[in-house]
């Protein structure tokens, strides 16, 4: 560790005394998240180097002199597509347009000067973007804002289902390259801003705001943390110096599908969803070259998944009163059946109510200006406000019940950096990260409207309230320093130093209704010592050091770096896990405690690249991967609560590692022609101190479940790509990826669950496929036309179906292989249609698109005794049974909308600049 510091003060240090400069870039001023231009300038004829000629970017202002040998190198460029200009005395000048930069790739552009002839000659060349990746040690891929916009997609998430090795599991989590969900990094203009607490990202990202994103599969560098499957790495875009400019948006379209036995509702255009949006950039006159980019959306979609208002919550008394007296009157039939409940009772109107509406408000606003010669500052504010129901099928017919979630983000970014000199820059970064998720169905714990819930034979509501609230913040204090320097032609060295303070509060409730079941209940909140009522606050820190080393010799291209993690859960542990429960304060554990230990480790990544042929790039990568736990699990039931009966109780552990995967790649990319070329990876990670559970008896005979280091898993695969890179209006992506996904869990509450059952299914001693595990996966894009013009793209995907668990009723077998049958294959397309035309000499685009043209049903989830997503087995005696229920048909018992993907989408839009 003493090393680490050693290498990056000297870093700093090196940075600041260089005597020689050039003007820093604005765009630049984001960490992480740039690329370099390089090459050679030289005389044309001769190919003698040209020294002290100068280079620079005509956006940016960036530049370099070229070296003795000829070489040049601009580092820290932001992602974008650029005109480099190379001159001399007595030489004409040189001008490349159409330099595509990328997050953490080398572009090479080199330069032949002739002697000026004619004063102020100038040639203008229009760069060919070179279809191999020489530089790239490990699996990434790249999409710009033009891809953005000309495929048919509306979130990141639309964006990241296309990456190589991207799965996503029933319950919507993302997995890369079979790991868990949860194992992913997110940055925003080089700054984490994972959600530590339940994964993915603090900060909701729109699509219009992104400059570029990388997904980066493979083994990542140093500088990349807290993650063990993948990084997804954003830069937002960045204002103008010259000029003002903007746009509005609106689009509006509905579902529509053909299955309106399954999609109730959905089979009529209406306005079911809407988005508006807008942005404005531009210079800030009053700061020296200072610019904005801001950006606002709208969007409101009342979803696909609709119940029917049969029951009211004011029903809930008069049912329940109903079905106890019919109870002490009811015949054999009604016991068989059900108890019919008169129409009188129900006292809905039957119309349909959405069950998964969204709505989402998300603010961007981003300030650049320079402070001196070398210095440039910057500021950004992300701001997301987001209310959403999640569908729970048991409530079709008393939707009323359903609770709200709302969800809140903000995220500050200010940033300095330092840039000495062309080859070097220092840069620190502070961010103050929050969010707050809460769930309730009325503001207030003790509102009257609170009931007990009433269910069918058949396991709907009839009536009744979602009587549970939770509220939980994640707030994140970060401050981040960073240095790099292109030491010599060869060697770019970076280090950083990273400190983060976490602040992690959770509250709770249940709220109890109490009475006789005839008449209106009192509510109450249960105590805070029991388990009904939860909260805690902690605060953990972590400090991280790195240092990555890119060397590129000619073709041969070596990135090495080395990583340091420290991790502190500042938080307590019992000293007596089997200790009782104190009879003086409720169901707490009656012992002492000790403080959580403290965890390190040093991760070393090293990735090589080499061409093989001409036309041909290997590449070679290891990595080992250190990411801390989510702090749900770490930190649930802080106060050390044990429920009274059989297991109901599942408990935090300060005391956990973090989880460890080592990783290995090996690839291969091949040019076909200059526009075609395939790529193939192997590749293939061991997971180990995966979260799991372990049960625990105490003393006084109560039992709970434990979150401990148990659980493992591993991951094999092989990914194939063809690409034509987009020229002369046509471009195509099809990516193949086998995949086999294995552990002993898929879940880290499988145990506690596992022992829910009577007997407890036994924990698996060997690996298995994971819930996520699928084996087949084929996506393809396509996008044709001028962008100017007319375009017309396609996405296509096709995976096979991921394992289940069957299920044999009637069978004397006590419990079947787990995972060992697979759901059916999915399929899916989605288009888009976009034409530019001019309007009142405004530029206007007018676009549909189209997800899921084909409308197929898509099953996520299936039933496990059929395999099919439509109805489960049943004897004939059982069907018999069902027919004769006098309150749901054996049709509305089986119907699960919830277990296919979303029907068909249609939208239309218009885009206007100016």
């Amino acid at each position: 560790m003493r090393g680490i510091f050693q290498i990056t003060f000297a870093l700093v240090i090196a940075s600041m005394c260089q005597g020689m400069w050039s003007s820093p870039s604005l765009a630049g001023d984001r960490e992480a998240v740039a690329g370099k231009i390089t090459g050679q300038v030289v005389e044309a004829g001769t190919g003698e180097s040209l020294i002290g000629a100068t280079v620079y970017i005509e956006e940016t202002s960036q530049g370099a002199v070229v070296a003795p040998d000829g070489s040049y190198a601009i580092i820290n460029v932001a992602p974008g597509v650029y005109t480099v200009r190379a001159s001399m005395v007595g030489f004409g000048t040189v001008r490349k347009g159409e330099v595509k930069v990328s997050i953490d790739r080398t572009t090479r552009i080199d330069f032949e000067l002739a002697v000026e002839v004619i004063q102020g000659e100038e040639i203008f060349v229009t760069a060919t973007r070179p279809i191999i990746e020489v530089d790239r040690t490990t699996s990434a891929s790249y999409v710009d804002s033009e891809a953005i916009a000309n495929l048919p997609v509306q979130e990141v998430s639309d964006l990241l289902q296309l990456q190589s090795g991207v799965t996503y599991d029933s319950q919507g989590g993302l997995h890369m390259r079979g790991g868990r969900s949860g194992e992913v990094a997110y940055l925003v203009d080089g700054i984490p801003v994972t959600n530590q607490y339940s994964g993915g990202s603090k900060i909701q990202i729109e699509n219009n705001w992104i400059q570029e994103l990388q997904v980066i599969s493979g083994v990542f560098n140093a500088e990349y943390g807290q993650a063990q499957s993948g990084v997804i790495n954003i830069v937002t875009k960045t204002g103008s110096l010259d000029r003002f400019s903007g746009d509005v948006g609106f689009y509006g379209g509905s579902y529509l599908t053909r299955s309106s036995d399954v999609f109730v509702g959905e089979d009529s255009p209406s306005m079911g969803e809407y988005n508006l949006q807008g942005s404005l950039q531009g210079p800030i006159r009053f700061l020296r070259e200072g610019s904005f980019f801001s950006n606002v959306r709208f969007t409101d979609n009342t979803g696909w998944l609709n119940g029917e208002r049969r029951a009211l919550i004011s029903d809930t008394v008069p049912i329940q009163s109903y079905i106890q007296e019919a109870q002490q009157t009811a015949s054999d039939i009604d016991n068989l059946v059900g108890i019919p409940i008169p129409d009188s009772l129900l006292s809905g109107d039957r119309s349909l109510v959405s069950m998964n509406p969204k709505q989402r408000l998300s603010l961007h606003g981003r300030l650049s200006f320079r402070l001196s010669s070398m210095l440039t500052a910057s500021y950004a504010a992300f701001y997301s406000d987001e209310e959403r129901k999640s569908y729970q099928d048991y409530r079709r017919y008393a939707p009323e019940g359903l609770p709200t979630t709302t969800e809140r983000g903000i995220n500050h970014l200010l940033s300095f950096t330092l840039t000495p000199d062309a080859r070097s820059y220092l840069r620190l970064g502070i961010s103050y990260q929050d969010n707050q998720v809460g769930s309730r169905l009325f503001e207030n714990p003790l509102d009257s409207r609170y009931q007990g819930t009433p269910f069918s034979s058949n396991g709907f509501a009839f009536g009744g309230t979602s009587n549970g609230r939770s509220e939980a913040s994640n707030s994140t204090f970060l401050v981040k320093l960073q240095a790099e320097r292109q030491v010599n032609r060869n060697n770019l060295v970076k280090a950083g130093i990273e400190w983060q303070r976490h602040r992690v509060e959770e509250a709770s409730q249940a709220t109890i209704s109490d009475g006789p079941v005839y008449l209106d209940p009192s509510q109450r909140i249960p105590a805070g010592n029991t388990a009904g009522n939860d909260q805690y606050t902690r605060e953990p820190w972590e400090v991280v050091l790195f240092v990555q080393d890119k060397l590129e010799i000619d073709e041969l291209v070596l990135n090495a770096g080395v990583r340091f993690d420290l991790w502190e859960p500042n938080a307590p542990v019992p000293d007596d896990l089997q200790a009782i429960t104190n009879p003086d304060d409720g169901i707490r554990l009656a012992t002492g405690f000790v403080d959580a230990k403290r965890s390190m480790q040093l991760s070393p990544r090293v990735g090589l690249a080499f061409p093989i042929s001409s036309r041909g790039v290997l590449h070679v990568s290891y990595g080992r991967f250190f990411q801390v736990p989510r702090f749900a699990y770490i930190y649930t039931n802080s106060e050390f609560e044990v429920e009274l009966g059989d297991l109901e109780t599942i408990m935090g552990n300060a005391d956990l590692k973090p989880e460890r995967t080592t990783a290995y790649e090996l690839g291969l990319q091949y040019a076909l022609t200059s526009s075609w070329k395939i790529e193939a990876t192997i590749y293939y990670k061991d997971i180990k101190n995966l979260l799991g559970q372990e049960i625990i008896n105490t003393v006084d005979k109560k039992v709970y479940a434990r979150y401990i280091n148990r659980d493992y898993g591993n991951t094999r695969g092989f990914a194939f790509s063809l690409l034509r890179q987009f020229a002369d209006q046509f471009g195509l992506t099809i990516d193949y990826t086998y995949q086999v996904a294995r552990g002993n869990a898929s879940d880290p509450n499988a145990v506690f669950f596992n022992n829910q059952t009577r007997p407890p299914i036994e924990p698996e001693k060997q690996v298995i496929p994971l819930n996520w595990d699928q084996r087949h996966s084929l996506n393809g894009s396509v996008i044709m036309g001028d962008p100017s013009g007319f375009t017309f793209s396609i996405i296509g995907r096709f995976s096979t179906g991921q394992p289940y668990t069957p299920s044999n009723p009637g069978s004397q077998l006590s419990s079947q292989l787990a995972n060992s049958e697979s759901k059916p294959v999915r399929m899916n397309l989605d288009v888009n249609l976009s034409r530019r035309i001019q309007i009142a000499g405004l530029e206007t685009r007018l676009y549909a698109k189209g997800f899921n043209v084909l409308d197929r049903l898509n099953a996520k989830s299936v039933y496990s005794s059929t395999g099919n997503a439509f109805h489960p087995y049943r004897t004939l005696g059982e069907a018999e049974v069902l027919a004769l229920n006098p309150n749901f048909t054996s049709g509305e018992v089986d119907l699960r909308p919830d277990f296919f993907d979303p029907p068909r989408r249609i939208i239309f839009g218009i885009d206007i600049r100016f």
